[in-house]
C-alpha cells in the first residue's frame, strides 16, 4: 500500500472507532503524546485526554453519530504527513423520531507520523463551518 492509502486509512479508523465508542481502538491511531482541538469541544491531549473524548462522546451521542469524509489531499514529507479533508458529521435520535441528519459540516487538518511501518495522529484541528465558540454540549468545556 502507498503512504498516501495508509494516512487516508488511519484517518478512517480514527473516525470509525470515535463513531463506535472504542477508546482501545481510538487512541491506536494517535501517537502518546497526541493533541485533538476542536473549537467547541475544547481540546484533548494524549492517551488519556483522547479517551475521555472518546467516552464523551458516546455519552453525549448515545453511539448515534457517524463521521462521513471527503476530498482527502495527503503531504507526505519523509516520516511525516499531512491530511486534510471535508467533515459532515450525521446524528440521529430514533427514541425522539428524529430521522437521521447532517449535525454538523466542517473540516480536518490532521499531522501524522510515521511510527514504525504505520502512521499515528500527533495533531488533529477540527474547523466546523458553523459558530466556531458555540458549544455542541457544556459537557465539552467542562
Amino acid at each position: 500500500m502507498s503512504d498516501k492509502f495508509d494516512v487516508v486509512e488511519t484517518h478512517s479508523r480514527y473516525c470509525d472507532a470515535l463513531d463506535r465508542g472504542d477508546a482501545d481502538a481510538l487512541v491506536d491511531v494517535f501517537t502518546a503524546d497526541a493533541t485533538w482541538t476542536c473549537g467547541p469541544m475544547g481540546t484533548y491531549r494524549n492517551h488519556d485526554g483522547i479517551r475521555a473524548l472518546c467516552k464523551l462522546t458516546a455519552e453525549v451521542t448515545g453511539g448515534a453519530v457517524m463521521h462521513s469524509t471527503s476530498n482527502h489531499i495527503v503531504e507526505i514529507d519523509g516520516d511525516t504527513a499531512r491530511l486534510r479533508c471535508y467533515l459532515l458529521g450525521i446524528s440521529w435520535n430514533p427514541a425522539e423520531g428524529i430521522a437521521p441528519n447532517v449535525g454538523g459540516a466542517g473540516r480536518y487538518d490532521v499531522a501524522l507520523v510515521r511510527a514504525g511501518d504505520a502512521w499515528k495522529i500527533r495533531q488533529m484541528d477540527i474547523y466546523l463551518s458553523d459558530d466556531p465558540d458555540k458549544a455542541i454540549d457544556d459537557r465539552f468545556k467542562a
